[in-house]
């Protein structure tokens, strides 16, 4: 699906580059990309968010 339409990105790509990234800006550097329009920063937040609930490593440290 697409979360960016401004720069074609897909939530699979994002996801792919989301796991250690620090910020939405971060995650576009890694996709080549900056964002346009905005609309899509909050998804990107959440991809993010999600990514780092389901690296095993956080797991871990936060036990």
């Amino acid at each position: 699906m697409y979360v960016c339409i401004c720069n074609a990105l897909k939530d699979r790509q994002l996801a792919a580059v989301a796991s250690n990234a620090k910020s939405v800006g971060e995650v576009f550097r890694r996709c080549a990309s900056r964002p346009q329009c905005g609309k899509c920063l909050p998804d990107v937040a959440k991809i993010i968010e999600d990514a780092r609930d389901a690296s095993p490593a956080l797991k871990l440290a936060a036990e």
